[in-house]
């Protein structure tokens, strides 16, 4: 599937879920809050937006329609600036671009607006609080479980997220580190990708042909299984688990796809990043910042710890390995929507 296709069907999830959540705007009483989207081709991203304008509809505060900056940092700072214009109060956003969005932050700050970054920490900025997992910690996670199946040697690939990207560079250091320190006898094959699906799946058919005894491969985000495995297909490579030839094919987020794939064999392992809680404390530190309290450094009340990051609190969460043995989890967040 290409990129465009996947931003098609992605827009089009995302459409009908705000229609069932009563329409583009939440209407409830309380604060308006904007919410800045960084692309929707993934279906974690359409899935997040969706998840926290639930939140905020529960918590009684309008949001805005939300905004799609379709992978442009420029528009993404543009919609920072429309959202506030719009009587945006208070922002949730999700950056393109770990780097591009300090302006899109400083001006918000100027405006007196608070903001809360979830998924993705920018690299700068005010925000009053930051909602993601150790991402270092899941490309650990990868390396090691990989690592263990294909009995601790042989050649595998990460396929990069973008290094614009502090989740991408973090994944990527983690499982390159991990590599690097614990597992000698691993060649460790490093390809970019930049969030793009096509790109991914270019990268691997060039490594697979080069490499016929590759026996790993780390894909950082869900957001490019489809043509991931069709590489694999295509290749007479597609070999489900278990069975002679089958290559490790473990990824990042635990989408309903991924949690989908792993049942039917095509893939190895996902880690579950916690959406849920990306998106329940997002709004409600929100909501804090809104009713001007102090968020206090150190452990949490829901198995987490507030650290600083960039000069800003972070509410670091644990993430999750998932395999056949524990992917019907209700507790999942790919197993609570549809």
């Amino acid at each position: 599937m290409t990129r465009s296709n996947y931003r098609s069907a992605a827009t089009a999830m995302a459409a009908l879920c705000f229609v069932m959540a009563g329409g583009s705007q939440v209407r409830a009483a309380g604060e308006t809050i904007g919410y800045s989207s960084p692309f929707l081709f993934s279906q974690f991203q359409v899935i997040l937006q969706d998840q926290a304008g639930k939140e905020a509809a529960a918590a009684g505060l309008n949001m805005l329609a939300p905004t799609n900056a379709d992978g442009d940092s420029g528009k993404q700072i543009t919609d920072v600036r429309s959202l506030i214009g719009a009587g945006a109060k208070a922002l949730i956003v999700v950056a393109n671009d770990s780097k591009a969005i300090i302006p899109a932050l400083d001006f918000a700050a100027d405006q007196k607006v608070p903001v809360v970054s979830i998924d993705i920490g920018p690299d700068g900025g005010s925000l009053y609080a930051i909602v993601r997992a150790d991402n270092v910690g899941m490309g650990w996670i990868a390396c090691e479980a990989m690592a263990k199946a294909i009995g601790e040697s042989g050649k595998v690939l990460s396929l990069q997220g973008a290094q614009t990207s502090i989740n991408g560079r973090e994944r990527t250091q983690g499982f390159h580190d991990c590599i690097t320190q614990k597992f000698p006898k691993i060649e460790l094959i490093e390809r970019p990708t930049d969030w793009d699906a096509q790109k991914q799946a270019a990268a691997l058919q060039t490594v697979l042909a080069a490499n016929p005894d590759l026996k790993g491969i780390f894909q950082q985000s869900d957001y490019a299984l489809s043509p991931t495995l069709n590489v694999l297909k295509q290749a007479g490579r597609d070999a489900k688990v278990g069975a002679e030839g089958h290559i490790y094919n473990i990824s990042i987020d635990a989408s309903p796809q991924a949690l989908g794939l792993i049942r039917s064999g095509d893939l190895d392992a996902g880690i579950s990043q916690p959406l849920d809680a990306y998106a329940k404390y997002g709004v409600q530190y929100l909501q804090d910042a809104l009713a001007g309290k102090e968020l206090a450094l150190g452990k949490t009340d829901h198995g987490s710890e507030v650290v600083m990051f960039n000069g800003n609190k972070m509410d670091l969460l644990p993430a999750v390995l998932v395999t056949k043995e524990n992917v019907d989890d209700q507790a999942l967040w790919g197993n609570q929507v549809q």
